[in-house]
């Protein structure tokens, strides 16, 4: 807008924590992971998908083959306005997606510790069970094609990571708790600090608890539920200080650690 060039943002790194959350910024840096997902499904003809991105597929499913070809256009339309605008942008662009890039990688590598912190110290924790072993059991591959086997699910399993990032946080942070706040903050008439809780804590619930919804849901598992609340918190947290892209990377990192 004219509004926008003649009032350009600060130079880094003055206007970076600013820059991070807003939506054309955090729209291009997810597009690569979103990209890794497909290419990694796709490649491993893989039977199975992120549950929260076949939610976001299943919206376009209503509107028919012609319905379905048009939005397909218009987000590739809505994506090419976004480059182009990003591009004359770039002096003011710089570094900043390198700087997003790390401070994701950072708070994905602490979040597992923060999480369980939390749950141990937090009420929710009390009233967990004993939890299982979640880790895979490591397999040793007697043949050559078990072994190409094992490389498939492997770039399977990173594809789902990664996935879980972008789908999960766009649907549960950039939706469930952007969208309730928008509520009780605009139409309730909610303070900001209250409704940023609020939000916050009812997308965390959800979030842990959609886990084990649906024919391939997870047994339940108290000890599982509390850290995967208190991970909510932390990435809802990263989603309304430092925007959607940040938190995404954060959590696809953090589940590409686990898969490790």
């Amino acid at each position: 807008s004219m509004a926008s060039r003649s009032s350009p943002p600060p130079p880094l790194p003055e206007g970076y924590a600013l820059l991070t959350r807003t939506w054309p910024v955090n729209a291009v840096f997810l597009i690569p992971f979103f990209l890794l997902y497909e290419i990694a499904l796709l490649g491993t003809q893989s039977p199975i998908q992120n549950a929260a991105g076949a939610w976001v597929r299943g919206l376009a499913t209503g509107l028919g083959r012609q319905g379905q070809i048009l939005l397909v256009l218009f987000i590739l339309l809505g994506l090419m306005l976004l480059l182009v605008r990003r591009l004359r942008d770039a002096p003011y662009d710089a570094g900043i997606y390198g700087g997003m890039l790390i401070e994701g990688l950072l708070y994905g590598a602490a979040l597992g510790t923060l999480a369980s912190l939390m749950a141990s110290a937090l009420p929710l924790e009390r009233l967990a069970e004993t939890g299982h072993d979640l880790a895979p059991t490591a397999r040793d591959p007697a043949t050559a094609a078990a072994g190409m086997e094992q490389m498939r699910l492997t770039l399977q399993n990173f594809g789902l990571a990664i996935g879980a990032g972008v789908f999960e946080e766009l649907v549960f942070r950039g939706g469930l708790l952007f969208g309730l706040f928008a509520v009780l903050r605009h139409l309730v008439g909610t303070d900001k600090i209250s409704a940023g809780l609020i939000a916050l804590l009812v997308s965390s619930y959800v979030f842990s608890d959609y886990h084990h919804w649906g024919d391939f849901a997870e047994d339940y598992n108290a000890k599982v539920f509390a850290f995967r609340f208190h991970a909510g918190l932390v990435l809802g947290t990263l989603f309304l200080t430092r925007g959607l892209g940040i938190a995404a990377l954060a959590h696809g990192f953090y589940d590409v650690l686990v898969m490790v």
